[in-house]
């Protein structure tokens, strides 16, 4: 399993989530739902970057999410995302 840094902040109709490290933004109706959202998201892009060979980003540490000044207002949390599993060509 691999955990990645998501952030959420509430909206008129749910929870708007974002793993910053990926550039991906997602949502969901409950914190919950955004946190299930996010982490299929993740799987998909890791999914994606493997299949065109290319290198996942790096994650930035923690602290540099927590000092950016566009984050101030935002819930921080974690994500378990399984690892992708390697596809056999058929």
């Amino acid at each position: 399993m691999m955990r990645f840094l998501v952030m959420l902040e509430q909206t008129e109709t749910g929870f708007a989530v974002q793993a910053p490290d990926l550039a991906i933004v997602t949502c969901g109706e409950t914190i919950e739902a955004a946190r299930r959202a996010a982490a299929e998201a993740i799987r998909i892009n890791i999914e994606a970057y493997r299949e065109a060979g290319q290198q996942v980003p790096e994650r930035q540490s923690v602290s540099t999410h927590l000092e950016n000044a566009e984050f101030r207002d935002l819930l921080f949390a974690y994500v378990e995302v399984a690892e992708p599993q390697e596809r056999i060509a058929a």
